[in-house]
């Protein structure tokens, strides 16, 4: 499973897919059950900690099922000491925190929101990933199914390569000391942002005409990774940091 390093993270990460499989999606029906909203808070005051590789374990199964739910930003907020009424709190615009006075503070909870949002996009892929390999074998021309075709094996391996890419940069800001994370963390973010576009339109070309109608996910997922990568700042503004480092 994406981002998981422990047999205890795998198994949140299942269950979040179990969870995930049917119709009901709701913050109420799938955050509160499974008790991901004590995440985020300090085990000393009755949550599970502040690890924010559990973080993105959680946004990287709600990406794999587009759950389009606020987890990202309800996390950081909760991380960062924005904590009040029950639900899912918010982060403005910026990606920072509202209530956050510490320039330190502010800037850590943008990075956490980049990387939790570079997380859910990778989830985002991964099932357009199977979805178009899956349409690559149905697909049929010449008698043969169209996965055998050399210069789509071709695309589907460089889309492919650019995912993996894309994880272990996120991968590793994740666990980044404080000397390298902002360099780490606007690495992984532009490399998410590249992973989402190649294969966002990767998968819908590959579909064809199919590519985005109502008949399937896909155009869900596209147009939910399209909003995720106008986030954070946008890769370009990452890229300026990272080549200002």
């Amino acid at each position: 499973m994406a981002f998981a390093r422990t047999d205890e993270q795998d198994m949140l990460a299942q269950a979040i897919d179990q969870s995930l499989a049917g119709d009901s999606r709701g913050w109420d029906e799938v955050v509160v059950p499974l008790g991901l909203d004590a995440l985020g808070i300090p085990e000393g005051e009755g949550g599970l900690g502040t690890d924010l590789r559990d973080a993105a374990v959680v946004a990287a199964g709600f990406g794999r099922a587009n759950a389009g739910l606020p987890w990202a930003e309800h996390w950081v907020a909760t991380a960062h000491g924005a904590r009040g009424e029950d639900g899912p709190r918010a982060v403005d615009d910026a990606g920072v925190l509202r209530q956050a006075n510490d320039t330190e503070v502010q800037e850590r909870a943008r990075d956490d929101l980049a990387l939790l949002h570079s997380a859910e996009m990778i989830g985002l892929c991964r099932t357009m990933m199977a979805d178009t390999a899956a349409f690559l074998h149905q697909r049929q021309q010449f008698g043969k199914p169209i996965a055998g075709f050399q210069v789509l094996r071709h695309r589907m391996a460089d889309m492919a390569m650019r995912l993996e890419q894309a994880e272990a940069l996120v991968d590793l800001a994740i666990d980044a000391g404080e000397a390298e994370r902002p360099r780490l963390v606007s690495a992984a973010r532009v490399m998410a942002g590249r992973a989402a576009q190649e294969v966002g339109e990767g998968a819908v070309q590959l579909h064809g005409a199919m590519g985005l109608t109502a008949e399937l996910r896909l155009g869900g997922y596209f147009r939910r990774l399209r909003a995720l990568m106008q986030g954070d700042g946008t890769a370009a503004a990452h890229l300026s940091r990272y080549a200002a480092a």
